[in-house]
Order: structure tokens, then sequence, then C-alpha cells
């Protein structure tokens, strides 16, 4: 369990104590922070977002602390931006000097059918809830996975069982992988036989075809990385579970691996599959942009010199 607290420099010493409290119940490793940064400096005023999406994406729930002033905070404000655009679970807990009946308008939305306000964060009555909250995940109770009369023999059958629909999510994962790849390699292959075929006269007609492909090119990849997203985060979700099956069997072989590679006594730094599938994808996006970029520059040189009067392009006709 991670638990990353959102809050404004006035409810700081509040946070401090609700954070030993967490690190005290449950762990040093519960509490997630940031680096500190000098906002001060307008070189490096934003460069405490990156440390903050890196935690917010490792958290499992993410408190936000309103105290007097957290409401009008722009940085309070932008971290529930990005915490709701993660669909992180966030949870908010009012100061005793908090005294606005409303909390950060980010915070709202409003119903399409009643017009009515409601609030994207679930308000604690007390720190308390928030420990409970944190037990529920611990257990596992939040899932509702066990049933009262499941014995060992059906657990062990529904933990293999599970194990392979996780299996098989990777061998899904591999093959839209192959897909991918194989998409962008046609369409590769589709732009440099155009430049192959033809004259040198025709370079006009060529440049225009391949950055035509240009714009499937970077469609194609950018539904690539979304849908790596979404097997990351189906396989999380079985992770999660399995891990809380190994809690009630004799050993937990999920957990054991996962605290082995993450263990500051490995040699090599784990680089999650996720990670490095997503590299592929932003990689031909670049490409693209970079052939698009190209063929533009070399239809304003061409119009330049004089080669071609960009009204009669539509109407000519392709010599390949």
């Amino acid at each position: 369990m991670k638990v990353l607290v959102i809050y404004s420099r006035d409810g700081r010493k509040d946070v401090e104590d609700l954070r030993k409290e967490i690190a005290d119940k449950y762990g040093s490793s519960t509490v997630l922070r940031m680096s500190s940064v000098d906002r001060k400096k307008s070189f490096i005023r934003h460069s405490w977002h990156r440390d903050a999406k890196k935690m917010m994406k490792c958290a499992d729930i993410i408190v936000y602390y309103a105290s007097k002033y957290s409401r009008y905070n722009e940085n309070v404000n932008w971290e529930i931006k990005q915490a709701l655009a993660y669909n992180k679970y966030l949870v908010c807990i009012k100061s005793s000097d908090c005294d606005y009946d409303s909390l950060n308008d980010c915070l709202y939305r409003t119903n399409s059918q009643s017009k009515e306000k409601y609030c994207l964060a679930e308000i604690l009555e007390s720190k308390d809830k928030l420990f409970e909250i944190i037990d529920d995940y611990t257990s596992g109770d939040y899932a509702k996975l066990f049933n009262k009369d499941v014995t060992h023999d059906i657990l062990l059958d529904q933990y293999k069982l599970f194990s392979t629909t996780a299996e098989n999510l990777i061998n899904r994962r591999q093959n839209a992988n192959s897909f991918y790849i194989s998409a962008n390699t046609a369409i590769i292959t589709i732009g440099g036989t155009i430049f192959a075929l033809g004259s040198d006269g025709d370079l006009i007609w060529k440049l225009i075809v391949v950055l035509a492909l240009t714009i499937p090119g970077v469609l194609l990849n950018i539904s690539w990385k979304n849908i790596l997203q979404a097997y990351y985060i189906n396989n999380q979700a079985k992770m999660r579970i399995l891990s809380l099956i190994e809690k009630k069997l004799s050993v937990s072989l999920y957990d054991a691996e996962w605290k082995v590679m993450k263990s500051k006594f490995s040699k090599n730094k784990y680089i999650s599959f996720t990670d490095s599938e997503k590299a592929l994808p932003k990689i031909f996006i670049v490409f693209y942009i970079g052939v698009a970029i190209a063929c533009v520059i070399g239809l304003i040189v061409i119009y330049n010199n004089g080669d071609i009067a960009l009204p009669t392009i539509i109407s000519s006709t392709p010599n390949f």
C-alpha cells in the first residue's frame, strides 16, 4: 500500500503528523514523498512536476489534506487534476480551520441529468476512516474477494486458474505488439517504395504521398501506446488479486519475486516490460513526425525555387 498526501504550505505541520501516524502503523515505505525542490527559482519552477507524476503513478491512494488556503493554491490544483487524470483513488480530509463549505473547483463535476454538483473525492470525517481504508486494502476486503465458505483446495485451484489468465494476458500483449510492428513496417515500406519508384520529376508527389502516410502512422502508434497502458492496468489488477490470494496460501511467490527484483541488493535496475514496450510507439511517433517535417521542408524548398505552383498540385496527375 502506497499513500501520497497532497497539501498546501499552511497545512504542512498537520500533514507531517499524519504521515508519521501512517508510517508508525504501516511502515515508512507506505508514505510516498517527493524530493524537495526550490520552487522559487524560475528556471526550475516546474521541475517538481516530474516527481509528482511518478509518485502519483506509484500511489494506491492519494490523500488531499484540505487546509484554510489550499483551495486557492495553484500547485495543489495541478496535483489534484493529475490525480484525477490518472484515475487514482482520491480521498479528502479537512483541517479544523477549513471553514469553507466547498473544496477546490477542479474536484467538482455537474450531473448532466440532475444538474447537481458532485465531488470526485471521497470526503473522510476523520483520520481513523483513512486507516480503515488502508486496513481494508491491505487485507483485500476492498475487493470483496473471499467467500466465507472457501476452502484451501478451492482457493488453490482458483489461484492456478487465475495465474493462467495472467499469462494469457502477456501473450495477447505480445500479439498486439507484433501487429503494430508489422503495421509500422508496412507503412515505412510503402513510403520507401514510393521514393524508389518513378523519376526525379515525381519528387513533389512523392513528398506529398509520404507526408500523407505519416498521419495514419502517428495515429497508429498513439493507439498502440494506449493499448499498452490498458494492458498494464489490467495486469496490475491481476497481480494484485494473485497477491491477495497468496496471503491465504502457504507462500507468496509473486510478492517475493517483486521484492527481490526491486531490492537494493539487486545488481541490475529493474525496468518494467511496459516501460520498455512504450518506448517503441514513442520512437515511431518521433520518426513519423521527423519524416513529416522533412517532407514539408522539401515542398517549401521546391516552391521557393519556383519548381512548383502550389495551387496546381491538386489538378496535376502523378506519374509513377
